[in-house]
């Protein structure tokens, strides 16, 4: 009689395949030719290692149901069971239905200018670009002393820090603020957190609790994929996984905080760290979210990359898995209070709500 393999089963044969050492951080400037022949030898390596990769690193496997963990270890066995002979590119087409199938819009594979990423399934709406060019911050006063902030994406520059600085002080004497978030995929979120606890005027958080893999595998690739991490020591032992931070959260302070109208623009590409900026926000009680949802990308983050050696794809694995305020957040994303119709501009959208909010106000009828 057939017997259906457990998942357990799954994961050790697709985990006899390869060893810790297999695993290798992406190495950069790495010419790749999409023309290249590798064996069905090669093939089986590279499946063996994005297995382990998927199975032993990546953050997000134990916290993934086992439907899930069932679609991409069968996808898996089949690619390894079936290998020949075929180019780098081919490898890449049918790896895409792997990463497909998890939940989760950080992890991906990069070939040469393609990449694969996980299918949301979600219908996306135009309310409207940001108003920060690529590249850019504005920072403005527009009539009405509406303060106006537009990440075009999250900065760790230092030329970031003094925009913001000399920003306070017309920001303080302003009557409301609106920060735009539209098409701000992320970066890194060193001084949007500053922002945040400034505006709030305390420390807030965006997740309860976050974790890592805390195992051999995990414990070589994460130095080796970001070395700039400060915490990788934690990652020690045999247990899985491993809390490695607990943010608080405090009252709103209203004497050092922006006890004003806040108004925050977002959409579908509103993602990582923009949605962390959003999701600390959100705890503010003169906040109101204005536009689509956002991306849906933050439960898995803080990505790795590591390379597949005969055909040189790269593999994105998000290496922290944060417990949120919000269930089934990931891919859905944060939902508006004020939520546009497709065609919409955001922007006009709040500048409406807000002057109704001022017009109930001076009849003293709403605040």
């Amino acid at each position: 009689m057939f017997k259906i393999k457990t998942i357990s089963e799954m994961e050790q044969e697709l985990l006899a395949m390869s060893k810790t050492e297999d695993i290798v951080g992406c190495r950069p400037g790495l010419s790749v030719d999409v023309n290249k022949q590798i064996t069905a030898n090669q093939v089986k390596k590279d499946v063996a290692i994005l297995a382990r990769l998927l199975i032993n690193v990546y953050c997000g496997w134990p916290f993934h149901k086992e439907i899930v963990k069932r679609k991409v270890l069968k996808k898996l066995l089949s690619i390894y069971h079936n290998a020949h002979d075929m180019t780098g590119t081919d490898l890449f087409n049918e790896l895409k239905g792997v990463v497909a199938v998890i939940p989760d819009r950080h992890i991906c594979l990069q070939f040469y200018k393609y990449h694969a990423g996980c299918d949301s399934g979600r219908k996306n709406k135009n309310v409207g670009k940001n108003l920060a060019a690529a590249n850019t911050l504005v920072t403005e006063i527009k009539p009405g002393n509406v303060a106006v902030i537009a990440f075009h994406r999250m900065y760790r520059d230092d030329w970031v820090a003094k925009q913001l600085s000399a920003f306070k002080e017309p920001l303080d004497k302003s009557s409301a603020l609106i920060v735009d978030l539209r098409g701000n995929g992320g970066g890194n979120s060193r001084y949007s957190d500053e922002l945040a606890k400034y505006l709030y005027g305390g420390a807030i958080r965006s997740a309860k609790k976050t974790f890592v893999r805390n195992n051999p595998d995990s414990a070589r690739f994460l130095p080796m994929a970001r070395p700039d991490g400060a915490w990788w020591d934690k990652v020690k032992g045999d247990t899985d996984p491993l809390p490695c931070g607990e943010e608080p959260l405090v009252s709103f302070n209203t004497e050092k905080g922006y006890d004003k109208p806040i108004y925050i623009l977002t959409d579908w590409r509103t993602g990582s760290s923009s949605e962390m900026f959003l999701l600390r926000m959100v705890h503010h009680p003169r906040v109101k979210v204005v536009g689509d949802n956002s991306a849906g990308m933050e439960v898995y983050g803080n990505v790795g990359w590591a390379d597949l050696p005969s055909s040189n794809i790269i593999v994105g694995l998000g290496m922290n898995y944060r417990e949120l305020e919000f269930d089934n957040f990931e891919t859905k994303g944060y939902k508006p209070d004020i939520l546009c119709k497709d065609g919409q501009d955001a922007f006009e959208v709040a500048l409406a709500d807000l002057n109704r909010q001022m017009i109930l106000s001076r009849d003293g009828t709403e605040r």
